[in-house]
């Protein structure tokens, strides 16, 4: 095939000429292509090392939305029995403590306001107002609230929010744990903080989180002393998180959902996940269930026995539905475990 450059009649130098000078063209126009790339991604780069780097805050900053939070499991609580479980009355568990109450408060307008070291047990808050837990801080007489539909109620620039006027909300209560929770693992629940928050136990500083309308948990074991505890939450009002919530609803703050402490032997299942379906021609079922055993303990590995029943409509174990399996874990880890089972038809 000739070149769309060839012309006939001219000299066969012209023409090697006139290829050369096509071929250089297009080595130009490649490498132009290849360092405008590279300067759009360099230039993304700087943009998101810019919008970290120059902020000090975790409520400002992409790369940051939760420290030392627990993964996120399925709501469970701890029951000492079957039946207990059966029954389903979380404030009966003898391991469930709930949190929900009068908390004493503090609001301001801005950051630069708040009672910096207020999660110190030596700081006063005699004069603080108290406020109910969950509940929204403008239901109380704190600050406004505002609803807009697809804008928001703040200046853009993100994931920066503006420094004079972000109201935070200090938290502060006691609580006592029960004697029978010596030997176990504590972890500490909040069902949802708008928008983000910062935890302390007893004056030392547990963990951030920014997911707002999900729970959080932290383990607090470590933290905890005998006798009287103190949880300290610092909530903001908005956070970077805030640019994501661009639609109708009202911007509300505060400690929305239920708090509370749940304990947990050493080896516990952290997690689980049951699927059912049908087999042999839909006839018969088929019953999984992958379940996450954590070991907290860091002396010594966990020694388990897995149970699992499958009950009818009248509380009664189907026939051949009762399995059980050892289980080891190793310290300070957590192991994952698929049980199955064939539920036959005419059984239930």
């Amino acid at each position: 095939m000739r070149s769309r450059l060839f012309r006939p009649g001219l000299p066969m130098t012209l023409h090697r000429s006139l290829l050369e000078l096509q071929e250089k063209e297009k080595r130009n126009m490649r490498f132009i292509t290849t360092i405008l790339k590279k300067g759009i991604v360099l230039a993304l780069i700087l943009w998101l090392n810019d919008c970290m780097g120059n902020s000090n805050t975790d409520w400002e900053n992409p790369a940051v939305f939760s420290q030392n939070t627990e993964p996120s499991p399925c709501t469970l609580i701890p029951y000492p029995n079957i039946d207990s479980a059966l029954q389903g009355k979380v404030a009966a568990s003898p391991f469930y403590l709930s949190l929900n109450g009068q908390w004493k408060f503090h609001w301001v307008h801005k950051p630069a306001d708040r009672p910096v070291n207020f999660y110190r047990d030596d700081y006063d808050i005699s004069d603080w107002e108290e406020i109910p837990v969950p509940g929204n801080w403008q239901m109380h007489g704190y600050g406004i609230p505002i609803y807009v539909n697809s804008a928001y109620p703040f200046k853009k620039n993100p994931p920066f929010i503006p420094h004079e006027y972000n109201p935070v909300g200090s938290y502060k209560k006691t609580f006592t744990l029960p004697d029978e929770w010596k030997k176990r693992e504590v972890f500490l629940h909040f069902g949802a903080v708008k928008s983000a928050f910062y935890l302390w136990i007893n004056g030392i500083k547990v963990g951030y989180s920014q997911g707002s309308k999900t729970p959080a948990e932290f383990r607090i074991t470590d933290y905890l002393r005998k006798g009287e505890n103190t949880v300290s939450a610092e909530v903001y009002r908005w956070c970077d998180g805030s640019y994501l919530e661009d639609q109708d609803f009202w911007r509300l703050s505060g400690i929305e959902r239920d708090v509370y402490l749940f304990a947990t032997p050493a080896g516990h299942g952290r997690d689980f996940f049951i699927s059912a379906g049908l087999t042999n021609n839909y006839k018969d079922g088929k019953l999984k269930t992958n379940l996450q055993i954590k070991n907290y303990s860091r002396q010594k590995n966990s020694k388990n026995t897995i149970r699992m029943r499958l009950l009818n409509q009248d509380g009664e174990v189907v026939q051949g539905m009762d399995f059980s399996r050892k289980i080891s874990v190793q310290k300070g880890r957590a192991g994952k475990f698929l049980l199955n089972l064939n539920v036959l038809y005419g059984i239930l």
